[in-house]
């Protein structure tokens, strides 16, 4: 989610555009002369389709478009991230960034948030009718070994609560 809608950055743009001056908006809506000077140029460029998600940029191929675009008519990443209507230039220099570190592989889609912590346990869906010999020992196999870790944790837990008796 950005810090500031849409609609807040096209009104503050607008108000640039219309002859205001950035560091005058800069000190009304405390956000940064550059941060307003971007803005301008992206609504200059797309009028009211500015700042709207770009699904197709989520693609490495398309964003090694992106950075091809830039070095082949040597723009600046702001210029060219205004031309592709991004959020922020920020975003071109992360692609370049890992591009230069990783290649293409770098462009990928990279999931977002923490991964589960959880091991991914494969559960037979046959019933216990159905299951072989081999399933069905390893089934066995899997449950003594977690049921001696339970028993362990149990006894590690009574030791330390006599630990502490003695210690009072």
């Amino acid at each position: 989610m950005s810090k500031y809608s849409r609609d807040l950055k096209i009104i503050i743009a607008n108000e640039f555009l219309a002859g205001e001056s950035s560091e005058t908006l800069s000190k009304k809506y405390a956000i940064s002369s550059r941060q307003i000077r971007y803005w301008s140029q992206v609504v200059a460029i797309h009028g009211d389709k500015s700042f709207q998600p770009t699904a197709h940029l989520r693609h490495a191929q398309a964003r090694l478009q992106a950075l091809k675009l830039m070095w082949a008519n040597d723009w600046s990443l702001g210029h060219t991230s205004a031309m592709l209507n991004l959020v922020s230039p920020g975003l071109l220099f992360v692609w370049l960034d890992r591009y230069r570190e990783k290649g293409f592989s770098g462009l990928e889609y990279q999931s977002r948030g923490k991964p589960s912590m959880k091991p991914s346990r494969i559960v037979s869906t046959h019933c216990n009718d159905e299951k072989t010999v081999e399933e069905l020992k390893e089934e066995i196999a899997y449950l003594q070994a977690e049921n001696a870790v339970l028993k362990k944790w149990e006894e590690l837990r009574q030791t330390k609560r006599q630990q502490t008796k003695k210690k009072r």
